[in-house]
């Protein structure tokens, strides 16, 4: 499962799905663990490519926002790997007009959370124990903001390579999301005969956190069929 920019938890909802399934949750390049070290979107999928492929079989591979673009890059090139994936709230289609406003939002979404009060005012609305909220307080402190404009404007974007990937692909989006990242999710149903998509119209950039006990019923549900 490959996480959203900033928050390594974005998936800690799902947990506990654990009970059922073996759960990999790799800190992304720049964020958690790994803030030594600046976004680099072709170093970051050479890394999750080479941690995949050691596991010696293929997976399930789940995304979330940052994490689904990461996700859908590594289909399009290694699909292989997979046995079928979900793709939540992927960004694939941009354009330069769009890019600046988007940076400048996730700029100001780390300044707030470099504030210690905020990111544990956000850590407990995410519901996060105390020992992953203090430890995601302190790794805020180091996230760098080329991180965060590298993660934005990542070179990933919706190609006619994706017409070649044969692996079963879920994609969701909210209803209240940003327009390109529902026409994302429905022309990836378009390209593809493969990829199946679903808007949730009371969702935004939040289903893994706040529509949990529906994500997760869908988790089961794809992993089953």
């Amino acid at each position: 499962m490959l996480h959203g920019a900033f928050f390594t938890y974005s998936f800690g909802r799902q947990y506990k799905l654990s009970d059922k399934y073996r759960i990999i949750l790799p800190h992304i390049m720049g964020f958690g663990n790994h803030t030594e070290k600046v976004f680099d979107t072709e170093k970051v999928v050479e890394e999750l490519r080479e941690l995949i492929s050691g596991l010696g079989k293929r997976v399930v591979l789940a995304g979330f926002s940052l994490g689904a673009q990461l996700a859908y890059e590594l289909l399009c090139n290694n699909q292989e790997l997979f046995e079928k994936a979900i793709l939540v709230s992927p960004w694939l289609i941009k354009s330069r007009k769009e890019m600046p406003e988007i940076i400048r939002i996730n700029e100001r979404q780390l300044e707030d959370l470099k504030n210690k009060t905020k990111c544990r005012l956000i850590s407990l609305m995410n519901g996060l124990p105390k020992a992953q909220r203090d430890e995601f307080i302190e790794q805020m402190q180091h996230v760098d903001i080329e991180t965060v404009r590298n993660a934005v404007d990542n070179g990933i974007i919706l190609t006619d390579s994706f017409r070649n990937v044969r692996v079963p692909v879920q994609v969701l989006a909210g209803g209240k999301e940003q327009a390109s990242i529902i026409e994302t999710a429905k022309r990836m149903s378009e390209m593809n005969p493969n990829c199946k998509y679903e808007i949730w119209q009371k969702a935004a950039h939040n289903i893994p956190p706040v529509f949990a006990k529906r994500f997760n019923d869908f988790i089961v549900k794809t992993m089953e069929s």
